[in-house]
């Protein structure tokens, strides 16, 4: 059965048997030992490990264990490879998008569509404020003139008049702008005419007579781009590019004239076309000041009643780049300290007009446009910023982006920023604004786009706020991943072992908001400061350190589709990040579009001897045709001497697509092709939270989504490089499991009248039961754990133990299984009832209200409390609860005197609440330990004790996990 396709044939008999002792674990250490072959020296540990992949893998598809469980064993991808504490990149897991204070716009629409009332809403975010009424005009900072020492500005009513150093004109203009005089601060020449409409640049602009068509750069596609921008068919920027975008704007500017070809190359008949509409359009001659020398700040205004005017028809401002901006209002020039300045004073009502639409959407439900009106308004009238305007029209004070836009000034094409909803919403809480209680001072309501799912606290309370974790929101959570050389190389580190996330003690805010990221050297960079270097959402996060693990482990390759290129090609991707230096060769091979029978090519040129390939393949592809197509992968796979394939299966989440027929054929293939391991990428991403991990296509993943599946698949890959492989084998149904339970995990081999375990279900596949029992006495008609479909479903289980040592699990339905020992009893037992909330870190019970981090340890004291004694007690039975955790994942309770046993107690789904029954050992140290795998809120209730009579001691081992093989065969 021995197969050799190595290009030299250098393994001899005695090299052979080396194998086999080290196949059953005899052989004595060969990590130092060199082999020396005809053409080059190899690691004698090497070829041992690629040679036991093909032994086994020989014997496995020749039947040599015919009738035994499967089992691939850890030197077929290297027993214990060498461990590395090295930092080599962080999960960064925040919150929200935005400063996470006051209002969330999404936990707004959340509660609106809830059916809170817009004063409800505001009432939940603005502790300490009530409702009050405000009127009166705003002063607008409109930066994109900033430093600007011309400003024109154009009236479609022919009403539009100056004023400045006194004086003020008639009401007659079609156009006017101010140029402030040359060497002379805050002097200013006034030009208008009376007819036509014209900025102060109109005149000079240039239309460039040369082919232009995709790919060409340069000024005169600049000027193209301006020009096209004039007309009103907007190119999507003025970069020098001449794009998709441009080619889109020139062959629209192409069908508006009656042009053919309508082809998008820049030519003679179009650069005629665009002088002769260039003439028309009037680049108005502006001829000699109607005014000099007067002194600012100039006001452009108008006579016409700008409150009731449509937004095209009031004052329009010509942009920098030709366009126009309509507000309403007046609009004045003012020469500063800090540079000149364009200043929009309007009443307030007005104002808004322009800023709620570009806050949120005028789509969304009707209280969360009032809400954010009356926030809007309370921050705008709030401010004051500078001695020459309130407020400015950036994010950085407000969103505010005037009444419409225009392409030119002689342009009718009109696009209106304000909207009839958002207008009603306004209208609806006319000069409502938040005052503080008792002083009746205006608020400055900050709002964000997002919170997550509490606010950052800070002027006002800090809030729960679950409604912010409603679908449409991309960002109630979100996952980045982050380079440890990169933080190195940014703030000058050696290393990035001790970078961490921790307690900012010069801020105010509450929990994920309240920190700062330690260097390790002594110096610390700001949450803000660090969020704005790596283009972070929040300053709402933590940084999760990853550590590589595992060094030089194993050869490894990667054949990907569109998701691969993604997570997967190129050094800084995700995938890459968290592996690095984790494979001792590797190969990437992702392609858009690529269908698995495509990627059969690849697989044929992977390198022989590979010891792990992933496989991530299968949505570009026919479902009917997925098995054979599956079973020429492998093929060319074992054709290469492939160790495992780690194929993870698709995400379902798609309507339309029988992406589960696919999984299905995953699934079968692998009685057929031992080597092969499917990956539960589908169940990884069900739950309801991992919606932001994808596009909308239910496909193709957001960043969020890729730094997910990035850190599934290197678990899901250490998984096996660590502890070896064992395919999985649910628990069929109406089948039992017989469960050793002496003389493991710490429990002794005799004495021992009964055990405590967790016992979990995960994913059956329909509503049933799980039954557990003492071997030696008939099944019993009633449940240890009842499940449903498709869940995961745990329970505390204390069980006799008779004569035989074992505990038997038996299913109403097929499921896999986990078991977990967490305690035994001796021969004699007392127990007694008590009761008391221990924890509840949602409202500072036993411990600060601050949600437990992820990887952090929570001790609870439980003598003394309740009813439990103060001493005499082995041990006691808890209700643990996980609330709303972050991800899926699950908490470990233990007595605190001792390590962190690698089980579960509670097991959870991300944004769930999770309960589970625990009966747990006290040792010295009088407190039990509460460590969790995802940041969660905690709760920890008291329900009885076990006096010292019981003999309790703590025990710690998984016995079963049908998942990953490990346990015991199901019997009928």
């Amino acid at each position: 059965m021995w197969h050799e396709r190595d290009p030299t044939p250098f393994v001899t008999d005695t090299i052979r048997d080396i194998i086999v002792l080290q196949t059953v674990g005899l052989a004595a250490d060969m990590s130092g030992v060199t082999l020396r072959t005809r053409d080059e020296s190899l690691p004698l540990a090497g070829v041992i490990r690629r040679s036991i992949s093909r032994v086994v893998r020989a014997c496995v598809l020749g039947g040599l264990v015919a009738g035994a469980a499967v089992a691939v064993p850890t030197t077929t991808v290297q027993a214990e490879p060498a461990g590395d504490d090295t930092v080599i990149a962080f999960l960064a897991r925040g919150v929200g998008f935005g400063h996470g204070r006051g209002m969330s716009q999404w936990g707004a629409y959340g509660r609106a569509q809830d059916g809170q009332s817009w004063q409800q809403i505001l009432d939940h975010y603005y502790g300490g404020t009530t409702m009050d009424t405000r009127t009166g005009d705003i002063r607008v900072r409109l930066t994109g003139w900033d430093g600007q020492n011309t400003f024109g500005v154009i009236s479609t009513s022919a009403k539009a008049r100056w004023s400045g150093g006194g004086v003020t004109s008639a009401a007659k203009y079609r156009s006017l702008y101010a140029v402030e005089r040359p060497n002379q601060s805050n002097r200013f020449d006034i030009y208008g005419v009376t007819s036509g409409r014209s900025c102060p640049g109109d005149a000079s602009m240039v239309v460039p007579k040369t082919v232009l068509q995709q790919g060409s750069t340069g000024q005169a596609v600049r000027d193209l781009q301006t020009l096209l921008y004039h007309f009103g068919f907007d190119p999507m920027g003025v970069d020098g590019q001449f794009g998709p975008r441009t080619r889109a704007a020139v062959v629209a500017f192409q069908r508006d004239e009656g042009l053919s070809p309508d082809d998008g190359i820049w030519n003679s008949n179009d650069w005629n076309a665009a002088e002769a509409r260039l003439q028309s359009m009037g680049g108005i001659d502006f001829g000699s000041p109607i005014a000099t020398n007067i002194t600012g700040p100039i006001t452009f205004s108008t006579s016409v009643p700008d409150a009731t005017l449509s937004p095209g028809d009031v004052l329009g401002a010509c942009e920098p780049d030709g366009s126009i901006t309509h507000y309403r209002g007046e609009l004045e020039f003012h020469h500063t300290g800090e540079g000149n300045r364009i200043v929009n004073e309007l009443d307030t009502e007005l104002y808004l007009r322009g800023v709620v639409p570009k806050e949120v959407s005028a789509s969304w439900p009707a209280n969360s446009l009032r809400a954010q009106a009356v926030a809007a308004r309370s921050y705008g009238l709030s401010q004051n910023r500078y001695s020459y305007a309130s407020t400015c029209d950036t994010s950085a004070c407000q969103v505010y982006f005037g009444g419409a836009t225009r392409g030119s000034a002689a342009s009718t094409a009109l696009s209106s920023v304000e909207h009839v909803l958002t207008n009603a919403a306004i209208d609806h809480t006319a000069g409502r604004v938040r005052v503080w209680s008792g002083t009746n001072n205006i608020v400055s309501t900050e709002f964000s786009a997002s919170n997550g799912p509490r606010t950052a606290g800070g002027a006002f309370p800090a809030v729960d706020d679950p409604f912010d974790d409603v679908a449409p929101n991309p960002l109630h959570r979100w996952t980045r991943i982050i380079d440890a050389d990169s933080i190195m190389s940014r703030y000058g580190l050696a290393s990035a072992d001790a970078v961490r996330t921790v307690n900012d003690p010069g801020e105010p805010y509450d929990g994920i908001w309240d920190n700062r990221v330690t260097l390790g050297n002594g110096n610390y960079r700001s949450a803000w400061g660090f969020r704005g270097d790596y283009n972070l959402p929040s300053p709402g996060f933590e940084l999760v350190p990853i550590t590589r693990a595992m060094t030089n482990a194993a050869d490894f390759a990667f054949i990907g589709d569109s998701i691969g290129t993604g997570m997967a090609n190129g050094s800084s991707s995700e995938f890459r990040v968290l592996t690095d230096g984790v494979f001792d060769a590797a190969m990437y091979s992702s392609v858009s579009g690529r269908t698995t029978a495509q990627g059969v090519a690849i697989a044929e040129n992977v390198p022989m001897g590979t010891d792990l390939v992933v496989v991530e393949l299968g949505y570009n592809d026919s479902p009917s045709a997925m098995p054979d197509r599956i079973d020429a992968m492998m093929t060319a796979l074992d054709a290469r001497d492939v160790g495992l394939v780690v194929w993870p299966n698709l995400s379902t989440r798609r309507v339309g697509y029988d992406y589960k027929s696919v999984n299905d054929a995953l699934n079968a293939a692998r009685s057929d092709w031992p080597n092969l391991v499917v990956a539960d990428w589908n169940a990884a991403s069900s739950h309801a939270g991992a919606h932001r991990w994808f596009q909308s296509d239910g496909v193709h993943l957001t960043t969020t989504g890729e730094a997910e599946f990035s850190w599934f698949l290197r678990e899901r890959i250490f998984q096996l490089l660590l502890d070896g492989y064992t395919p999985p084998r649910r628990l069929g149904a109406r089948q039992v499991l017989e469960v050793p339970v002496l003389g493991v995990g710490g429990v002794p081999e005799s004495g021992v009248s009964g055990v405590a375990l967790n016992v979990t279900s995960v994913l059956p596949s329909a509503a049933g039961h799980l039954t557990v029992w003492p071997c030696g006495s008939s099944r019993p008609e009633t449940s240890s754990v009842n499940f449903v479909v498709g869940g995961v479903s745990p329970n505390a289980v204390v069980v006799p133990v008779d004569a035989t040592g074992k505990v038997c699990v038996w299913t109403f339905a097929e499921t896999d299984v986990l078991v977990d020992v967490s305690a035994w009893f001796g021969d004699s037992a007392s127990m007694a009832a008590a009761s008391e909330r221990l924890i509840d870190t949602r409202h500072g019970v036993g411990t600060p209200a601050v949600r437990l981090p992820a990887r952090q340890v929570l001790e609870v004291p439980v003598l003394g409390v309740g009813g439990v004694p103060e001493s005499g007690v082995s041990g006691v039975a808890l209700n643990v609860t996980s609330v709303l955790p972050s991800a899926a994942g699950h908490l470990t309770v233990w007595p605190c005197g001792s390590s962190r046993p690698e089980t579960s107690s509670v097991n959870f789904v991300v944004g769930g609440v999770s309960p589970n029954a625990v009966v747990v050992p006290v040792d010295a140290t009088g407190k039990v330990c509460v460590w969790t795998f995802a940041e969660t809120d905690v709760l920890v209730d008291v329900s009885a004790w076990f006096g010292d009579s019981a003999s309790m001691a703590a025990a710690s081992e998984r016995l079963v996990d049908t998942r990953h093989g490990i346990g015991p065969q199901p019997t009928g």
